[in-house]
């Protein structure tokens, strides 16, 4: 199948006057992810098949909240900020859009710091947190021997630096993974604004945050990336009482599969009916309703759906009217949408 069209996209207003550009994915318990700051773009990073697969996952159970960060992506207006506090105000305000009480808080590389300040500020709404390549100061991650020679890079020539740090970070493996990444970010940021980041990241520093943090924490090192480290997710998750460290194998810069089965068992996947971030439930799809769902999402007649599966035309049309009703569907068109935005099957 081609990549289907990306959730509708929403947006927040932060109390400084940025529209801060976020989506919802799936049913279930809230999960909000905190995105890599400036390598960020919700449309061109949906095409790549390694993150739309990762948020789709995460949504066959819960419910996903992705945004991106100001000055990045879909986002737009407000100051030119990209200090800890600012990048933490995009965090709040997309919270309050989408009217979250409680929530698990993923933060992806450089997204951990807010991610940890916020969850640091606001035990009550964060019940978990799960770190992918995150560190606790700037000057550690930003300042390393490999990564400063492709920051230097930056201002000199922006299209080979965003070529070589995506190559560096999926894998020198993983060619089209890499140049996918170099167009990512090079539509979430221009050369300026990236630049800017760059130098308000130099004060970058959690360390006083990390003894308040609460909520259960995970902290995962990608052993592809090249420009992860292990000291410094080390001293990230020995700093927060009870943190846990695995290392994974990701997946052209994403969690894979496995490690998205690791960051469920850890937050607890939803059971029987499950709750959705604005109260309502949907009784969970039967094992052989999600098989007939998905061979629907192929285009697969009810004919042909019940001569695969060896039952009748009259069953399969008994298991699709369960299917619409529990998805909220009308028709088969219907059905697919709502299923790809729910998570329930993959483009």
């Amino acid at each position: 199948m081609t990549p289907q069209r990306p959730p509708a996209i929403r947006y927040a207003r932060t109390d400084d006057g940025a529209g801060i550009a976020y989506f919802r994915l799936g049913r279930g318990p809230a999960i909000v992810e905190v995105p890599h700051v400036q390598m960020c773009h919700l449309h061109m990073e949906w095409q790549i098949p390694s993150v739309r697969q990762y948020w789709q996952r995460l949504a066959r159970h819960y419910t996903v909240v992705r945004f991106d960060n100001r000055g990045s992506g879909l986002s737009h207006g407000g100051p030119p900020d990209y200090s800890l506090p600012a990048l933490v105000r995009d965090l709040e305000a997309v919270v309050r859009a989408a009217k979250l009480e409680r929530f698990a808080l993923i933060g992806r590389i450089t997204g951990s710091l807010p991610a940890v300040q916020y969850a640091a500020e606001h035990p009550e709404r964060v019940n978990h947190l799960v770190l992918w390549n995150g560190f606790v100061r700037n000057v550690d991650h930003g300042d390393a021997p490999r990564l400063g020679s492709l920051f230097a890079m930056a201002a000199k020539d922006w299209e080979l630096f965003t070529e070589s740090i995506s190559q560096a970070a999926t894998g020198w493996h993983d060619g089209e993974a890499a140049r996918t990444w170099a167009n990512v970010l090079r539509g979430s940021s221009t050369q300026a604004s990236f630049l800017a980041g760059l130098e308000a990241r130099r004060n970058w520093n959690v360390t006083d945050k990390l003894s308040a943090v609460s909520a259960p924490t995970l902290v995962l090192l990608d052993e592809r990336n090249r420009l992860a480290s292990m000291e410094r997710c080390r001293e990230l998750a020995a700093g927060i009482a009870n943190a846990r460290l695995h290392t994974v194998r990701g997946e052209s810069g994403m969690p894979s599969a496995d490690t998205v089965a690791l960051i469920e068992r850890f937050i607890g996947s939803a059971g029987a009916p499950t709750e959705t971030a604005t109260g309502s439930s949907m009784q969970p799809l039967t094992a052989r309703e999600r098989q007939i769902l998905a061979l629907l999402a192929n285009g697969t007649s009810n004919t042909d759906i019940a001569g695969r599966l060896g039952i009748s035309i009259n069953t399969v049309t008994r298991h699709l009217t369960h299917v619409y009703a529990k998805i909220g569907a009308e028709n088969r068109v219907q059905a697919i949408r709502q299923a790809l935005e729910l998570g329930l099957i993959e483009s």
